[in-house]
C-alpha cells in the first residue's frame, strides 16, 4: 500500500514538474483582481449584488479582449456573456413579486451553481420554476472566483463559497414577504446547499433542497492529492476559453478547495432530515454517483424525499445501495428528438441533468458543443468536424468516448452531453416537489 501511495505520488508530480516547465500561461490564466465578493459592511440588496456582479464581470472580460484573447462559441459578446455568467434575480426588480399563494407567493428559491460553472447553468431550472411559480422569488448567486477568468480559481476558497452561500439564504431570511426558501444546487453547489443545513446557518424558512448531479465526493479518488500537486504546478488541464457560460481549464486549487468542502459530506456521519430531492446519473464522470446514491439511501431521514437515478447500458451499479423512494430511469433509446430535430444519445453527463434540451447555448440546437475531447490531438479537422456534426455523432459522458465505444455507437464524434433529453420529467418532479399537496409518486414511478 505504501510502495502504491509512493508510486502514485511520484506520477502525480512527475505529471505537474512537465506542466509547471512546459505550459506557457496565458492572460486567462492569471488572475484579474476582479473576483467576485460581497460587501460585508453594509451588504446590498440582492437586486444590487446583481448589478455590481455584471459590471464587474464586463470589466474583467473587456479588459481581457483588449488583449485579443477572448473568443466565445457563438459569438456573443462580452456584454452578452457578462450576463450568461452573472448572478440574477427573478423578477429583477425587488418589488416586482406578486403575493398569490397558488402562484408560488411566499416561496423563495436559491439557485447555487457548479465548479467553474456560472449562474447560466441553473437557468433552466429557474425558468420552470418561474413558469410554475409566477410569484415566487428566484434568486442565483455567483461563487467567487468564478464568472471572469479561470485564473481567478487560483485564490478562490471554500470559505467564500459558503459566505457567498449564507447571504444568499439571509437575503430570504430578511425578506418578511418569504415564508418558505429551497436550496437548489448543481455538482459543487449541492454541497454547498447541504453545507449550510448541516451547520445550521440561517436556516429557519429552508423546507427543502433540490440537489442535480450531487457532489457529495469526486469520481477521482486522487483528488487529495490536488493540493500537493498544485504546489508545483497550477493547472490540471488547460483549454481554449471558448464556453461564454463557464470555464474550460481547471486548477489544481479548485479540486483542493472541492475536496475539502466535500471530504465530510460522505463519510456516513451527517445526518439529514429535510424534504429532498435528488436527480444523479448513474454515469457520470465527474463525481462518484454511488456515494450520493448512498447518502440518499443511509443518511437521509425526510418523510418526503425521491432519488432520480438515471442509467444506461454502460451503467455498473450492481453494487449500488436499494432502498425506497428511488425513480430508475432507463436511458436506453440512442435515436432521439426534440421538437423536430433528430439526435442521438448514449447516456447522461454530470453537465447536462439541470439543463433544458431547448436551451439556446447548450441545448439539443445550442450554439455550444462540447468537443474539448479533440482539442489538442494533433488533429485540428476533428475539433471542427465535431463543432460541425452530422446524423452519426452522439452526446454522451466521457465513458463513451473509446474505441470500443466508437464501434459500437458507430458514431464519427461525440460531444460531451450538455443538456438533459429527459429534462421534462425534472422539471415537473422538481415542481411538484415544492408543493407539499403534489404526490410525488404521481410524477415518479418511485420503488417502495
Amino acid at each position: 500500500m505504501i510502495q502504491t501511495t509512493a508510486k502514485v505520488l511520484i506520477t502525480a508530480l512527475s505529471f505537474a514538474l512537465c506542466l509547471a516547465g512546459c505550459s506557457s500561461p496565458s492572460v486567462l490564466l492569471r488572475p484579474t483582481g476582479r473576483s467576485s465578493a460581497v460587501a460585508t459592511d453594509p451588504e446590498p440588496e440582492f437586486s444590487q449584488y446583481v448589478r455590481d456582479q455584471r459590471s464587474l464581470i464586463l470589466k474583467a472580460l473587456d479588459e481581457i479582449s483588449a488583449t485579443g484573447q477572448s473568443a466565445f462559441l457563438g459569438g456573443y459578446s462580452n456584454q452578452e456573456a457578462s450576463l450568461m455568467r452573472a448572478p440574477f434575480q427573478i423578477p429583477e426588480n425587488d418589488g416586482d413579486v406578486c403575493s398569490e399563494s397558488v402562484k408560488g407567493g411566499g416561496k423563495g428559491f436559491l439557485l447555487i451553481h457548479g465548479l467553474t460553472d456560472s449562474p447560466y447553468l441553473m437557468r433552466s431550472t429557474a425558468e420552470s420554476l418561474h413558469k410554475a411559480y409566477p410569484c415566487a422569488r428566484i434568486r442565483a448567486v455567483l461563487l467567487p472566483g468564478h464568472g471572469t477568468v479561470p485564473g481567478d480559481t487560483l485564490h478562490m476558497t471554500r470559505e467564500e463559497w459558503l459566505r457567498i452561500t449564507d447571504y444568499g439564504v439571509r437575503s430570504f431570511e430578511k425578506d418578511q414577504g418569504i415564508r418558505d426558501v429551497y436550496l437548489v444546487g448543481f455538482s459543487t453547489g449541492t454541497a454547498l446547499a447541504l453545507r449550510q443545513v448541516k451547520d445550521k446557518r440561517n436556516i429557519g424558512k429552508v423546507k427543502g433542497l433540490v440537489l442535480l448531479s450531487p457532489a457529495l465526493k469526486a469520481k477521482s479518488s486522487l483528488i487529495w492529492l490536488s493540493g500537493l500537486v498544485g504546489t508545483f504546478s497550477d493547472w490540471e488541464s488547460i483549454f481554449s476559453e471558448r464556453d461564454a457560460a463557464r470555464y474550460e481549464s481547471f486548477s489544481y486549487n479548485a479540486a483542493t478547495e472541492f475536496y475539502k468542502l466535500t471530504k465530510e459530506l460522505a463519510d456516513g456521519t451527517y445526518k439529514l432530515d429535510i424534504p429532498l430531492l435528488m436527480a444523479v446519473s448513474a454515469d457520470d464522470a465527474t463525481i462518484d454517483a454511488t456515494a450520493a446514491r448512498r447518502f440518499f439511501c443511509d443518511a437521509t431521514s425526510g418523510t418526503r424525499r425521491a432519488l432520480i437515478w438515471y442509467h444506461s447500458r454502460y451503467t455498473d451499479d450492481k453494487t449500488a445501495p436499494r432502498c425506497a423512494d428511488i425513480a430508475e430511469i432507463e436511458l436506453n433509446d440512442i435515436a432521439r428528438q426534440y421538437n423536430g430535430t433528430r439526435f442521438r444519445f448514449a447516456n447522461m453527463a454530470h453537465i447536462a441533468v439541470p439543463v433544458s434540451p431547448g436551451d439556446r447555448h447548450y441545448g439539443v440546437n445550442g450554439v455550444y458543443r462540447n468537443c474539448k475531447s479533440y482539442e489538442g490531438n494533433g488533429n485540428p479537422a476533428d475539433f471542427a468536424n465535431c463543432q460541425k456534426g452530422s446524423a452519426k455523432t452522439v452526446f454522451g459522458e466521457n465513458n463513451i468516448g473509446t474505441a470500443n465505444e466508437k464501434q459500437a455507437l458507430d458514431y464519427d464524434y461525440w460531444r460531451r452531453g450538455t443538456f438533459n433529453p429527459d429534462y421534462d420529467r425534472l422539471e415537473k418532479s422538481i415542481v411538484c416537489f415544492v408543493d407539499n399537496a403534489c404526490n410525488m409518486a404521481d410524477v415518479l414511478d418511485l420503488s417502495k
